[in-house]
């Protein structure tokens, strides 16, 4: 009888490793200038190989970038306009934090004695934009009257965003629908808000089941006007009322400094990049360190066993942190001069009309860097361009941007004290004079990314100076 015979056999796989060198190096990476130095002083704090250089840092302007010539009116679009001034402030900072725009607003509206109970509704609110909590119990523990929580809440639900505050999905849309009507709309548009009013307060079952027969039977409508009313509701709100906002608390108490990691100059041949901050010779290997390790690499001195493996370990690190800052200075100065190239014309102008959304892929294939690596080595970084307006590297991969900037240029423009723009006329202006078609609820998605006011609180800014 024949007995299969099973036999084991082993065949060694080899696996690329990193380097320590690499991985300190991907560490870096990602690290803006102020991040970077505090690194750089903890490990020079803790490698006693490693120490600053007498000279204080130097900051050199990069090489030349010979590019074509661009024709521009500069005077017409370029660093004159008051727009970029004005957006620098708004572009450089992070999402607006929701509970402080609440809270702002509520000041603004009501009286010193009732502001106890707009910060104990706000801090209730969710990441969503939704109240996870009953009047009657904030009335308990504040031990106020029921009336005065009921008045701060319906002044909550008058805030921006439309739909803040609510208690459920149906709530938030009613608020959305609100507000739209204190906008300017169109003739057929108002008729269209007028019927999804109709259907969130008198047919909100029907809809969710999708029963648009039910719908116009119950309120005696033809089934293609409450078909577009629905569609409506769809592309006018939103579900998520605080869709857009930052919801972690705020760190106002150590407001971060925002300097640019690159700064952009024009020069007659072009544009030249300086990357801020040459740390690594500003950093070197401690001369007394350096002679040990040579005297021992050499055999000329005998050391013990203790001293030999401290010298060696300390400048072998000492040696792989310089070079990691180093080869993070190449890569971020590489990178910074391929967007300086596909991106010249936004660059040299600052106009928005000239932004392209760029992609991490064809970075990666301009300067030979892993799409990895160019993911790190943007992260975080700021550009200051030669108008002297910085803003983050994110900026040239986020479409978003490209538009926020063209909202605020449209607000700078076309906006006076007599005529507030609302977020319908932003897309209508953005249709007819630059071709972007975009809808209201758009518009009012990326002003709250980019921390752009509504037309109610812009008013107020001007009132309050």
């Amino acid at each position: 009888m024949n007995r299969a015979r099973v036999t084991a056999k082993v065949s060694p796989k080899v696996r690329a490793q990193a380097s320590q060198g690499l991985k300190i190096l991907a560490d870096f990476l990602p690290l803006n200038e102020e991040e970077l130095m505090e690194v750089i002083a903890q490990e020079v704090e803790g490698n006693p190989a490693l120490e600053f250089s007498d000279e204080e840092p130097v900051y050199r302007r990069g090489e030349k970038i010979e590019l074509l010539p661009y024709d521009i009116d500069t005077e017409e679009s370029g660093e004159g306009s008051g727009f970029e001034s004005d957006y620098n402030a708004l572009l450089a900072v992070p999402a607006l934090n929701l509970h402080e725009h609440l809270l702002g607003q509520l000041t603004l509206a009501l009286p010193h004695e009732l502001m106890p109970i707009a910060e104990y509704l706000v801090g209730s609110i969710d990441a969503q934009g939704y109240l996870r909590t009953d009047v009657e119990e904030v009335a308990l523990q504040l031990n106020c009257e029921l009336e005065q929580v009921e008045r701060v809440l319906a002044e909550l639900h008058r805030c921006d965003p439309p739909g803040i505050g609510a208690r459920d999905l149906r709530e938030a849309l009613l608020l959305q629908a609100q507000a739209l009507q204190r906008s300017e709309l169109t003739p057929e548009q108002q008729d269209l808000l007028d019927v999804a009013v109709m259907i969130l307060e008198r047919a909100w079952d029907e809809l969710c089941r999708k029963n648009l027969n039910g719908i116009a039977r119950r309120l005696h409508e033809d089934e293609e006007t409450i078909a577009r009313a629905v569609e409506f509701i769809r592309s006018e709100t939103k579900p998520y009322p605080a869709e857009g906002f930052e919801f972690a608390q705020s760190t106002t108490n150590n407001p971060p400094a925002y300097e640019p990691d690159i700064i952009v100059y024009r020069s007659p041949a072009g544009l030249s990049v300086e990357v801020r901050g040459r740390y690594h010779e500003n950093v070197r290997l401690s001369p007394a360190y350096r002679e040990q390790y040579e005297q021992l690499r050499k055999a000329h001195r005998n050391f013990s066993n203790a001293d030999s493996e401290h010298i060696v370990h300390y400048v072998s690190q000492a040696k792989l942190f310089i070079k990691a800052l180093h080869q993070r200075y190449q890569t971020l100065k590489r990178v910074a001069e391929a967007i300086a190239r596909r991106e010249f014309n936004f660059i040299q102008t600052g106009d928005p009309r000239f932004l392209f959304p760029l992609t991490r892929a064809e970075l990666a294939e301009e300067t030979g860097l892993h799409r990895s690596t160019i993911g790190r080595t943007v992260r975080n970084k700021r550009m200051q361009l030669p108008n002297g307006t910085v803003v983050p590297l994110d900026i040239f991969f986020d479409a978003s941007y490209r538009v926020a900037l063209m909202i605020q240029q449209v607000i700078e423009r076309y906006e006076t004290p007599e005529r507030l723009l609302s977020d319908a006329e932003i897309a209508e202006y953005l249709h007819q004079h630059w071709g972007i078609q975009i809808a209201r609820r758009t518009v009012g998605k990326y002003r709250h990314q980019h921390r752009i006011l509504s037309s109610r609180w812009r008013e107020r800014e001007r009132l309050v100076g």
